[in-house]
């Protein structure tokens, strides 16, 4: 298993990323193609950066960098990728951050999330339309019920007419 520093990056106006910065191989057999060694002669391990500018690029750094700035070896293990993969890379750690986000708020219990808040909001309007639809139903059936005696009342005149007529 891979091991990883913890640290973070900043975005202007955004949260902090959550995501780690670099990854490196933690065994020896997980090393890929030939072995590069610092100008200290110590295998360079392969690091995988997460920055905003190159996220998933691999690398080749002393290992001592951490300790003393090492004796500056570099070396990109690939090519960088290109405009659309850098898209989908950002926008998978963009998805990430959000998740991360929202674990937090179900743990803390503070906030709700966004996708739940607006099932709330549906619901409220739903039942809204609902009592709505009732209201207007009943408004129906009391215009239809004086629309019955409207026409039971005109029958009966007819009615009354045609007798008054007939008789005399």
């Amino acid at each position: 298993m891979a091991s990883s520093s913890t640290s973070t990056t900043g975005r202007v106006g955004k949260s902090r990323r959550k995501v780690v910065l670099v990854r490196r191989p933690s065994r020896g057999e997980q090393y890929e193609g030939r072995r590069r060694y610092c100008y200290n002669i110590l295998l360079a391990p392969r690091w995988t950066l997460w920055s905003e500018g190159n996220p998933g690029r691999r690398f080749y750094r002393c290992r001592n960098y951490y300790q003393d700035g090492g004796c500056g070896y570099f070396e990109w293990h690939d090519g960088g990728f290109g405009e659309r993969e850098n898209e989908v890379i950002k926008e998978l750690l963009n998805d990430i951050d959000n998740l991360y986000e929202e674990n937090s708020h179900l743990r803390r219990g503070d906030a709700c999330p966004k996708w739940y808040e607006e099932l709330v909001a549906l619901e409220r309007e739903v039942l809204k339309m609902k009592s709505e639809h009732l209201l207007k139903d009943s408004e129906v059936k009391k215009v239809h019920c004086k629309f019955k005696l409207a026409l039971a009342t005109l029958l009966l005149t007819w009615v009354l007419l045609l007798l008054m007529y007939l008789s005399g």
